[in-house]
This record gives structure tokens, sequence and C-alpha cells, in this order.
């Protein structure tokens, strides 16, 4: 065996020693620590992030961060927002009125808006009377990142429902060092009170289970990297910290060990 084969065989073997080293740190889950995500607490909930527009005409529409609207107060015209600009919900749900201060508008209906804003002006106005209308919905986005072939922005079409792994394989689908049982949703990302969890998509892909929760807009997918990616980064990140410096006479060598 020549000079060279020596030194490959030599990587080869302190490698091979370095990820059975690894291993226990491997197989442990790096967000194991997160909860999973209990779809008991998610039916029938709509978060403050909001829900999906409903069709034209309909009044059950919910509210969502960067949805725009007009306030008009039909009795006290001078109180109206400007119809050329209205008010956008921010990230965190809230908008801001002169004279009301910050309102939790993400999650309410507009019918349901209207009202509060009325309840909160009835201080400096007789009986007031508020509609909100929408002037331009938000775009309905899933945000996934991580370990995803091309991590990005899922849209969303009106009136279509989507899944976890549907919103990842829109983006290519898992890399080999995904970390597939533990996908982590955060949900009201914006809000001062987040919600985050755990996700098992393995259930559906390998035993054929319906994936329990459904994707709302400005939802985040991340998913992690594994215990076992992880120690196998560490390894080719440190090799040349790792090995003795005299392996390294041969440019390229590594390249070819590989």
């Amino acid at each position: 065996m020549d000079t060279r084969n020596t030194r490959i065989f030599v990587i080869n073997l302190l490698i091979a020693f370095l990820a059975s080293s690894l291993f226990p740190f491997g197989c442990a889950n790096p967000v194991a620590h997160i909860p999973e995500f209990n779809k008991n607490d998610l039916a029938g909930v709509t978060p403050a992030s909001g829900a999906m527009p409903a069709p034209s005409g309909r009044s059950h529409y919910v509210l969502v961060p960067y949805d725009a609207i007009n306030i008009t107060f039909p009795y006290h015209p001078e109180h109206n927002t400007d119809s050329k600009a209205p008010i956008t919900i921010r990230p965190d749900g809230n908008i801001i009125l002169d004279a009301v201060g910050s309102i939790r508008a993400a999650g309410l209906t507009p019918e349901e808006l209207g009202k509060i804003i009325a309840q909160k002006s009835s201080d400096r106005m007789k009986d007031p009377e508020v509609i909100v209308t929408i002037a331009q919905f938000a775009p309905r986005r899933i945000f996934v990142g991580g370990q995803v072939r091309t991590p990005g922005i899922v849209l969303i079409s009106e009136g279509i429902i989507m899944t976890p792994l549907q919103a990842i394989f829109d983006r290519g689908g898992f890399t080999d060092t995904a970390q597939v049982d533990s996908v982590v949703l955060i949900r009201d990302a914006g809000s001062g009170n987040p919600r985050i969890g755990r996700l098992n998509v393995d259930q559906s892909m390998e035993g054929g289970l319906a994936e329990q929760v459904t994707l709302l807009p400005n939802d985040v997918l991340y998913v992690p990297m594994s215990g076992i990616g992880r120690a196998d980064l560490w390894v080719r990140q440190h090799l040349r910290d790792i090995l003795p410096t005299e392996l390294f006479g041969l440019g390229g060598f590594i390249a070819g060990a590989s």
C-alpha cells in the first residue's frame, strides 16, 4: 500500500471511529425539549394568526396580520380612516387608532372588530356605530425553513387546505439530514405569545396516518437537522483539527478520501 493510500486508509479509520464515538449523541433528538402539538388543542381553534379567507360576500371571514382595513364611523365621519391609506394589521395582530390606542384585530371578524372599536370609543362619542371593511387581503403564506431542499415561502390559494407535508414537499422535500419525526411548527410568531410544538410527519409518510394539523396563514415550519446529521457535520467541519498534521502532506487527498 503506497503512502497516499495509507493516509486515506488512516483517515477512513479515524472518521469511522469518530462516527461511532458520536453515535450516542447523534441518536439524540435535537428538539426533544419542545412539546408535541396536541391535535385536540388545535381542533376547531382559530388562532390569532387567522384562518383561510372566506369566499367573497360571506361575513365570517377572520382577520389576519397584514390585512388592510377601512374603519368607518357613519355618524362621526371625522373619525373615518382614509380609504386611500387603509390601516394594515401589524404582525402581532394589533392595530393602533388615534384616541383609542392598540386594539387586537387578528382573529376577529370585521363585525366583531367594529363592535370592539365602538365600545372603546363610547367614552368620547354618543352611541357610536363602526363599520370595518377589508380593503386588501393579506397574502396567504407559509414559511418553511431548515432541512428542506429549497427553504422559502409557500403561497396558499383561497379556499385551499394545506398540511405540513404538502408545504414541505412544495419546497422540494426533506434533505438527507432532516429530523422528520420532529418538524417544529410556530404559530402566531408575530404575537407576544407564539405557540411552538413538534409534529411527527414521519407517521404520515411511513405509517400511512392522516396528518393531524392543517396549516394557517403565517405559520412557520422549521425542519431541524437530525442528531446524526449534526454529528456528521461536526466531524467534517473539525476534520483538520482532529487529524494529525502529517496526514495533510498530499494536497487534495481529503477529496479523494470521500
